[in-house]
C-alpha cells in the first residue's frame, strides 16, 4: 500500500505543472516521499524545436514540485531516437538548480523513434544500482512520445514492468495510443495520457494538483457519507458498519439482506436481522441439531396406526401399507393376495393359475409348455422316429404326415419322393439340348459350340479368342478352327501367319526422277541427298544452288529453298548489284534509344535528357535508306513514343521527341531492354533485313538503379548483333551500366553526375560502327566521276556475264532431265 501511494503521488506531482494553479509565496513542497524517478523523452525528428521546449519546461515544472536529495526523490533523465542518450543518472544530481541546468543543455537527437530500445535501457541501466537506483523505494518511470514506435515495445514494457518499475505514458499529438496501452502499467486510467499538442500537457497539473500534497479531506467534512467517512492520498471514501453494504451514490448504507441474497444454507426457511440470519422449519417438520436442516414428523412412532401389515408416515400424518403381492382393502388397514390372473396382462397362451405374488401358464390336452412359460406347443409325433418318412415327417395334431424336399414330388405310398423332370414339360426354349436338375433345368451346347449369357442359344466357339493363333495380322475363326487373315495392302506369305506389304515400286510405273520408296496401299518419290523433292511429286532440285551454279558472290553465297543471296563480311555492306561489299558508312545505321522516364528524373530534368536526344540526332545522317532512329521511354512499363520507320528526317524525329510526355513511377530497365530486343528491332517498326547488313545500335540512358535484372537482356541484345551504348547520371549505377555496354567500354560507356552536363556526353558520343571512316581514313569517291563510271560499266559487264553463265548451266540441266523422261517412256 505504501508503494502505491507514493508511486500515485509521483505521478501527481510531474503532471502537477506550475502553471496550472498559482502558488502563494510562502508555499513548501510536498512531501511525496521517497522515489527513484527516470523521465524518458522522444527526441526523433518528428518532435519540433519548439515542442521540445514545452517538454524541457514540462520536465521542469514537475521536479520544482518535488522533494529531491540524496534521501528523498531521485531523478534520472533519459533522452532517446534511433539510440539512447543517458542526460544524467539518478545519482548524478541532488539539487534543482543541477537538474534544470542539465535539462536546459540538453540538444535533441533528432532522428528514429525506437521506444522499446529506451525502455530496455531504463530497465537495465538508469533503474540499476550503478546509477543511483535504489531497492527499498519505488521506480518510476515516465514516457513522453509523440509518434508510433519503429520497433517493438510490448515484450520489453513487459518485462519493466514485472522488474518492478511503474510506466506511465503520455502521449503528444501524433501518439498511438495502442502503442501508448502496451507501455504503461494497469489500470490504464490512471497511467495512460494522450493530448492534442505539447501545449495542452500543463492541463493534467489542474485535476490532480490537491492529490500530490496529500490533505486528510474527511477532517474538512464528512461528505454527506452515511456511517463512515475515511480520508485516502488526496481524495475520501465513505464506508459502512458490518452488517451494512454501500448505496450507488458512494454515502449511504443499506442493511445486508442475507436471506434475499440467497447467501444462507438454510434448508426451509430464513428468518433476516442486519448482516444475519437464523433457520426455521415449516408445519409438519422439526429443526435439527444443526439449526439449518429440517426432518418429517414421524407419526408412526406414537404406536396408534393399527395397520394389518405396515404404517407409513406421512406429513401431518400416517397411511398403512401391504405386503408385496397383496393390496389395501377399502378400510385401508386390511390387506387381501393379487389375483394376477385378473390383470389380463399374463400372456399365458392356454390357461392363467394365480398364486402369491405371481402366478403361472398351463396348456391344452395335446400340447406342452415352452421354456419361456407362457406359450404351448403342439406335441411333435415326429420325434419320435417311427414315420418312416424318405424326405421330411410333418406332425399334425394326435399324429404325422411326410413330405418331399422342393423339386420332388410324393410317391403312391406317401413316403417314398420321386425329382420332377422339367425338361418334359416342353417349355425349356433351348436351342441344342435340355438337362433335367433338381428345381429346374439347364440348356447344353453341341461339340464346337459354347452356351450363350441367355443361358439358352448357342455360339460357335471363337478359336481366335485364345491368343494361341499366332496370326501377324487378323485371325479368322471357323468351326472347330481357325484362318489367317492379312490386312489391305498386304499378302499372306507361305506359312499362312505372317504378311508382307506389296511393293508397288516392283510395278514400274512410279515415274520417280531419283528414288522409288513403297508405302502401304502405294509408294512415294524421294530425292537423293543435296536434293528437295517438287511439287509434282516426282522431279529433285539440289537444295544448295551456290554449289552448282555461279552465283558471282564476292563473299559469301547463302543458299534459299530454290534461290539464293549473297551476304558480305562484319564492317561491310552488300552493294546494289547484290553480289560485291563495300565499307559500312555511320550514315547508314538502326538506331533505338532506351530513355529514363522514372520518378527520380523529376520533369525538368526530363527536359534536358529530350535535349540530349536531339543532340544526338543532329550528328545523324536521317533518311528512308539513311540512318532510321526510334525512341522507346521506360518507367514501370514500356512505351514506344516512335519506331524506326516512322520519320525520314531530323527535323521530324526532333519535334516528336520534344512533344514526348514524362511517365514517372518505377525503373524496369531490363524490362525496357526486353522490349527492345523482342520489338523495337523488328522489321513491323522499321528495321531493316539482317540479310541487308546494315548496323544496329542501341543506347540506353538511365539515372538510377534497376528494379529488375538486367543480366539476360543485356546478353541477348548483344548476341542479337546490337552495338550497345549506356549513358547514366547521378544514382545510375556504374556496374549495370557496363553491363549493358558492348566492348570496348571506354567508347560505349559514359557517365556524368549531374543531369547539366550530358549534353557534353552528346558532343563526345560517336555512334560510328565504322571506326576507320569516323576517322576519315577511307576516300570516298565522287559517283559522276569518270573513273566511277568506268568501274560500274565494268561490273555490269561482269554481272550479265555471270547470268549467261547460270542461264547456259540451267538449260544443259533442262535438257538432260528431259533425256532421262524420255528414256523411261
Amino acid at each position: 500500500m505504501r508503494r502505491l501511494l507514493v508511486c500515485v503521488c509521483v505521478l501527481l506531482a510531474f503532471i502537477a505543472v506550475m502553471e496550472a494553479r498559482p502558488k502563494a509565496a510562502g508555499d513548501q513542497k510536498c512531501k511525496s516521499g521517497p522515489v527513484d524517478l527516470v523521465f524518458i523523452i522522444d527526441g526523433s525528428r518528428s518532435v519540433r524545436p519548439h515542442e521540445f521546449e514545452t517538454m524541457r519546461k514540462f520536465m521542469i515544472d514537475i521536479i520544482h514540485e518535488l522533494d529531491v536529495g540524496r534521501d528523498a526523490t531521485r531523478v534520472g533523465v533519459v533522452q532517446y531516437s534511433s539510440q539512447v542518450q543517458n542526460v544524467f543518472s539518478l545519482k548524478d544530481f541532488t539539487t534543482h538548480q543541477q537538474m534544470v541546468k542539465a535539462i536546459n543543455e540538453i540538444i535533441p537527437l533528432a532522428q528514429g523513434t525506437m521506444t522499446g530500445l529506451a525502455i530496455r535501457y531504463a530497465m537495465n541501466v538508469a533503474f540499476s544500482t550503478v546509477e543511483g537506483a535504489r531497492t527499498n523505494v519505488p521506480h518510476v518511470a515516465v514516457i513522453v512520445t509523440d509518434g508510433r514506435p519503429q520497433d517493438r515495445v510490448a515484450e520489453v514494457a513487459a518485462a519493466a514492468r514485472e522488474s518492478g518499475i511503474e510506466i506511465y505514458a503520455v502521449g503528444v499529438a501524433r501518439a498511438d495510443m495502442t502503442s501508448l496501452r502496451a507501455m504503461a502499467s494497469p489500470p490504464f486510467e490512471d497511467h495512460v495520457f494522450l493530448v492534442e499538442s505539447f501545449d495542452l500537457i500543463h492541463q493534467f497539473g489542474l485535476q490532480f494538483q490537491d492529490k500530490l500534497c496529500k490533505i486528510d479531506l474527511c477532517i474538512e467534512s464528512d461528505h454527506g457519507c452515511d456511517h463512515i467517512c475515511e480520508s485516502s492520498p488526496g481524495s475520501y471514501q465513505c464506508l459502512c458498519l458490518p452488517g451494512y453494504t454501500l448505496n450507488e451514490d458512494g454515502k449511504t448504507c443499506t442493511a445486508i439482506d442475507l436471506c434475499a441474497d440467497g447467501k444462507h444454507d438454510c434448508e426451509q426457511i430464513c428468518i433476516s436481522s442486519p448482516g444475519s440470519f437464523t433457520c426455521d422449519c415449516n408445519t409438519g417438520y422439526t429443526l435439527n441439531e444443526d439449526k439449518r436442516t429440517c426432518t418429517m414428523i414421524d407419526y408412526c412412532s406414537f404406536g396408534n396406526d393399527s395397520c394389518e401389515h405396515e404404517c407409513v408416515s406421512i406429513l401431518n400424518g400416517f397411511n398403512c401399507r401391504c405386503n408385496e403381492g397383496y393390496t389395501l382393502n377399502e378400510d385401508k388397514k386390511t390387506c387381501t393376495m393379487i389375483d394376477y390372473c385378473s390383470f389380463g396382462n399374463d400372456s399365458c397362451e392356454h390357461e392363467c393359475v394365480s398364486v402369491l405374488q405371481s402366478f403361472y401358464c398351463r396348456c391344452n390336452e395335446g400340447y406342452t409348455l415352452n421354456e419361456d412359460e407362457t406359450t404351448c406347443t403342439m406335441i411333435d409325433y415326429c420325434s419320435f422316429g417311427n414315420d418312416s418318412c424318405e424326405h421330411e415327417c410333418v406332425s399334425i395334431l394326435n399324429g404325422f404326415s411326410c413330405r418331399c424336399k422342393e423339386g420332388y414330388t410324393l410317391n403312391e405310398d406317401k413316403k417314398t419322393c420321386t425329382m420332377i423332370d422339367y425338361c418334359s414339360f416342353g417349355n425349356d426354349s433351348c436351342e441344342h439340348e435340355c438337362v433335367s436338375v433338381l428345381n429346374g433345368f439347364f440348356c447344353r451346347c453341341k461339340e464346337g459350340y459354347t452356351l450363350n449369357e441367355d443361358k439358352k442359344t448357342c455360339t460357335m466357339i471363337d478359336y481366335c479368342s485364345f491368343g494361341n493363333d499366332s496370326c501377324e495380322h487378323e485371325c479368322v475363326s471357323i468351326l472347330n478352327g481357325f484362318n489367317c487373315r492379312c490386312k489391305e495392302g498386304y499378302t499372306l506369305n507361305e506359312d499362312k501367319k505372317t504378311c508382307t506389304m506389296i511393293d508397288y515400286c516392283t510395278f514400274g510405273n512410279h515415274s520417280c526422277e531419283h528414288e522409288c520408296v513403297s508405302v502401304l496401299n502405294g509408294f512415294y518419290c524421294r530425292c537423293n541427298e543435296g536434293y528437295t523433292l517438287q511439287e509434282d511429286g516426282k522431279t529433285c532440285q539440289a537444295d544448295n544452288l551456290c554449289n552448282v551454279v555461279e552465283h558471282g558472290c564476292e563473299y559469301q553465297c547463302v543458299s534459299t529453298p530454290g534461290s539464293y543471296y549473297c551476304i558480305c563480311p562484319e564492317g561491310h555492306l552488300l552493294q546494289d548489284d547484290g553480289k560485291s561489299c563495300g565499307s559500312c558508312r555511320s550514315s547508314n545505321i538502326d538506331l533505338v534509344l532506351l530513355i529514363d522516364g522514372s520518378k527520380s528524373v523529376r520533369p525538368q530534368n526530363f527536359e534536358l535528357v529530350k535535349q540530349f536526344v536531339n543532340q544526338v540526332v543532329d550528328q545523324l545522317e536521317v533518311s528512308g535508306h539513311g540512318t532510321r532512329v526510334g525512341l522507346v521511354q521506360y518507367s514501370s512499363r514500356v512505351r514506344t513514343e516512335f519506331p524506326l520507320g516512322m520519320y525520314k528526317s531530323k527535323e521530324e524525329i526532333k519535334a516528336a521527341v520534344m512533344k514526348v510526355e514524362y511517365m514517372e513511377k518505377g525503373t524496369m530497365t531490363g524490362l525496357a531492354l526486353k522490349h527492345m530486343v523482342e520489338n523495337s528491332f523488328s522489321e513491323a517498326e522499321g528495321a531493316r533485313a539482317l540479310s541487308r547488313n546494315v548496323p544496329r545500335v542501341g543506347l540506353v540512358f538511365t539515372d538510377g538503379r534497376s528494379q529488375d535484372d538486367i543480366t539476360e537482356w543485356s546478353k541477348k541484345a548483344k548476341e542479337a548483333g546490337i552495338t550497345m551504348y549506356a549513358v547514366g547520371v547521378g544514382k545510375a549505377v556504374e556496374d549495370e551500366l557496363r553491363q549493358i555496354a558492348s566492348e570496348p567500354l571506354d567508347k560505349h560507356f559514359f557517365y556524368t553526375a549531374d543531369f547539366t552536363a550530358i549534353s557534353q556526353i552528346a558532343e563526345n558520343l560517336k555512334l560510328n560502327v565504322c571506326a576507320e571512316e569516323s576517322q576519315g581514313e577511307i576516300e570516298v569517291k565522287n559517283p559522276c566521276a569518270c573513273e566511277s563510271l568506268v568501274e560500274f560499266q565494268q561490273a555490269t559487264m561482269t554481272t550479265l556475264n555471270q547470268l549467261n553463265q547460270k542461264l547456259s548451266a540451267m538449260t544443259m540441266r533442262l535438257e538432260k532431265l528431259e533425256n532421262q523422261l524420255l528414256t523411261r517412256k
